[in-house]
C-alpha cells in the first residue's frame, strides 16, 4: 500500500534591524509670514466624489502570487459499480482502496486596472492531485477507476474580478472563471484537456462599507465547488473588532474563518472553506466515454500566516479533509451538454462513491500587496 503523507517541519529565523534617526534644527532659520493672497485666484471645482476602498482594516493580505504545496493522507474510498443511482438510493459499495493524493498550487492576480472609481484584476491557478490508492488483487469496476485516477486530477482556470464601487459605502462585486479538469497531469499519456469540456463559473455580490472595520453583501452564484453545477446564494461578512485583535472573513457558503491578528506580522485564522470542481475523465475503460467526476471536499483547518520579509509571506495550513462528494456522472443522455441537479434533483448518478475523511497540510509561499 502507497501512502504519500508526510511530516513537515519548518523552523522560522526572523531578523530585525532597528534604524535611528537624528536631526539637527538650524538656529538661523527665521519662519516668513503667510501670504494668504496667493490663494486668491483659487477656483472652486465643485463638490469631490469619493469612493469606498475594497478593503478594510486588517484583513488577510490580498496575493498577487502564491506557490504551495498540498498533501493529503490515507482515505477509503468505496465504489459502486456502474449503473444509475438516485441521490438518495441505498447504494451497494462492496469494494474499496485507501487513497491520498499530493500535489502543486499555484495562483496569481494581477491588477489591470487599479483606480479609486474602479478595480480589475486577471488571475489563473493551476491545482493538481497525483494519486495514489492500493489496488485489489482481482480486475473489475474498482480497479478500472483507480486506473482512471492513476494519471491524477488536473485542474487549470483564468478568472476576472472587477470591484466598482457606487459612492462612499455601497459596491458592486463580479467575478468570473473559466476552469478545465480532468484526469491528467503534464506529461500523461491519456488525452485531455479538450476546451469543449469547459466550464464556467461567475459570482455577482451587492455590498456594504459602513466604516473600516465592516464590509458585508448579499449575492448569487453559479459554481461548481459542490462538484456539480449549482446556483446558490452567497452572503459576505467581514469584520475587525474596535480593538483590532480579532474578526470574521466570511464569504458563505464557500468559506468561513474567524481571524486572530497576533501581531502586524502574524496572523491566525480558524474555519472552513468548500473546494471542488468536476473532472472530465478521459480514455476510460468503461461502458459511458462522457464521464465526469464530481468533486468535491470540505477543509477545516488552522491557518497560520507569517510575514517573512516585506512583500513576502508564508502560510502553513493543518486540518481535515471531509470528502462531500466523489460521484460521477454520465453527460451522454445530454448531448456531452452540463445540466442543473442542484440539491433536490433526482438525475442518477452513473457511480455512487464515497471517500472518507482524511488528514492533510499545505504549505505556501506568497507575494502580497498591503
Amino acid at each position: 500500500m502507497t501512502t504519500v503523507f508526510q511530516r513537515f517541519a519548518l523552523t522560522l529565523f526572523v531578523c530585525s534591524l532597528a534604524l535611528l534617526g537624528y536631526s539637527q534644527i538650524d538656529s538661523s532659520y527665521v519662519e516668513e509670514e503667510d501670504d494668504y493672497s496667493m490663494y486668491d485666484d483659487v477656483e472652486d471645482i465643485g463638490e469631490i466624489t469619493t469612493y469606498c476602498s475594497p478593503k478594510i482594516f486588517d484583513l488577510s493580505p490580498n496575493r498577487f502570487l502564491s506557490i504551495g504545496y498540498d498533501v493529503a493522507g490515507n482515505g477509503t474510498l468505496k465504489t459502486s459499480k456502474e449503473g444509475s443511482y438516485k441521490p438518495d438510493d441505498d447504494v451497494q459499495r462492496n469494494e474499496q482502496s485507501d487513497m491520498s493524493y499530493h500535489g502543486l498550487k499555484v495562483n496569481a492576480n494581477i491588477p489591470i486596472i487599479s483606480e479609486s472609481k474602479i478595480l480589475w484584476q486577471l488571475g489563473g491557478a493551476f491545482n493538481q492531485s497525483r494519486i495514489a490508492t492500493n489496488k485489489t488483487p482481482i480486475s473489475g469496476e474498482h480497479n478500472k477507476l483507480l486506473n482512471e485516477l492513476d494519471d491524477g486530477l488536473t485542474s487549470i482556470n483564468l478568472n476576472t474580478t472587477v470591484f466598482k464601487p457606487l459612492g462612499e459605502s455601497n459596491f458592486l462585486i463580479l467575478q468570473l472563471m473559466a476552469e478545465q479538469n480532468g484526469n491528467y497531469t503534464f506529461g500523461s499519456s491519456g488525452n485531455g484537456p479538450d476546451l469543449a469540456n469547459t466550464k464556467y463559473s461567475g459570482t455577482a455580490l451587492w455590498g456594504k462599507r459602513p466604516h473600516d472595520r465592516l464590509q458585508w453583501g448579499l449575492g448569487l452564484s453559479r459554481t461548481y465547488r459542490a462538484g456539480e453545477l449549482n446556483y446558490i446564494p452567497v452572503l459576505m461578512y467581514n469584520y475587525t473588532a474596535e480593538n483590532r485583535k480579532w474578526g470574521t472573513e466570511i464569504l458563505f457558503p464557500a468559506r468561513a474563518f474567524y481571524r486572530r491578528k497576533i501581531d502586524s506580522r502574524n496572523i491566525l485564522l480558524a474555519g472552513y472553506e468548500l473546494e471542488g470542481a468536476s473532472y472530465r475523465l478521459y480514455n476510460t475503460e468503461f461502458n459511458a466515454q462522457n464521464l465526469e467526476l464530481r468533486r468535491s471536499e470540505i477543509r477545516l483547518r488552522l491557518d497560520y500566516q507569517k510575514q517573512l520579509r516585506g512583500f513576502i509571506w508564508m502560510g502553513i495550513q493543518a486540518g481535515a479533509i471531509l470528502n462531500y462528494s466523489y460521484t460521477i456522472d454520465d453527460l451522454t443522455s445530454t448531448n456531452n451538454q452540463e445540466f442543473f441537479r442542484g440539491f433536490f434533483g433526482v438525475q442518477p448518478y452513473t457511480f455512487s462513491n464515497t471517500l472518507s475523511p482524511m488528514p492533510y497540510i499545505n504549505l505556501s509561499i506568497s507575494l502580497v500587496s498591503k
